[in-house]
């Protein structure tokens, strides 16, 4: 006896989570429906975008890692500026270096215009930095472990903090929540700002790529004085950093 369609549809997608693909005939003795229904059903499911419909068939539909779809989300904004602000900074990468890298939705940008930087190692709480390199042979990423955050798909806390302080790199490239010139980078959160004081501690200098609207602007937890940054990378020239005595790479 066949069943209605809501239930069709569940047990389609269970048996999708098991098999690649599916055939008609198989989903006809699945459902105890007619071939006809079970084609309208398809067709229904694939409008819903729950599947695509094959040759003969059904396979499920290719869904973006957790990763993708919550950086997808923030990188709305101010997107091409952090495009811009990651190519400029991977111009200071070279081959054979250490750097290590800070979360965040530009150290994303960053970390996919490093593809062509090795050999490299990086060492990184993210989670995007596996997302984005994790299948380029040359490159190492360390992974530092601790607390998850699904908010940030990062680590965090005593662990996370304590491991960064095992590694010497070459360069650290980190971004902020807000960033005064004459006070320095802050962040919204305590355990962000912990992760990026051990990031700044393992490394010899460090990079902060801050896009200009931050600029101006302050959190509640200050993560780096102005003496302890190197080089700022951001999309507009802003006299306020220039006043202040940066070293100021300019985004193109």
């Amino acid at each position: 006896m066949g069943c209605g369609y809501s239930l069709r549809k569940q047990m389609i997608l269970d048996c999708l989570q098991k098999n690649q693909e599916i055939r008609v005939p198989d989903l006809v003795e699945l459902t105890g429906v007619a071939v006809a229904t079970v084609r309208r059903d398809l067709l229904r499911m694939e409008q819903e975008k729950l599947v695509v419909r094959t040759f003969g068939g059904v396979r499920a539909l290719d869904k973006k890692s957790l990763v993708a779809r919550t950086f997808e989300q923030r990188e709305s904004l101010q997107c091409e500026e952090k495009r811009r602000i990651a190519a400029a900074a991977a111009e200071l990468v070279s081959p054979h270096m250490t750097i290590a890298l800070d979360s965040g939705t530009t150290c994303m940008s960053f970390a996919s215009a490093l593809k062509d930087k090795g050999p490299l190692r990086i060492i990184t709480s993210a989670l995007a930095v596996i997302e984005a390199l994790g299948g380029i042979p040359e490159i190492e990423i360390v992974l530092v472990g601790g607390c998850f955050r699904v908010s940030n798909l990062d680590f965090c806390g005593a662990v996370a903090v304590d491991t960064f302080r095992q590694f010497y790199c070459d360069m650290a490239f980190v971004g902020c929540d807000a960033f005064l010139p004459g006070h320095g980078a802050f962040s919204f959160d305590a355990e962000s700002a912990a992760v990026s004081k051990a990031i700044r501690r393992s490394a010899a200098q460090l990079v902060l790529l801050c896009d200009n609207r931050k600029i101006g602007s302050s959190g509640a937890f200050l993560t780096f004085s102005p003496r302890e940054i190197d080089r700022i990378v951001t999309d507009r020239a802003d006299e306020r950093l220039t006043r202040a005595g940066f070293d100021v790479l300019v985004a193109r």
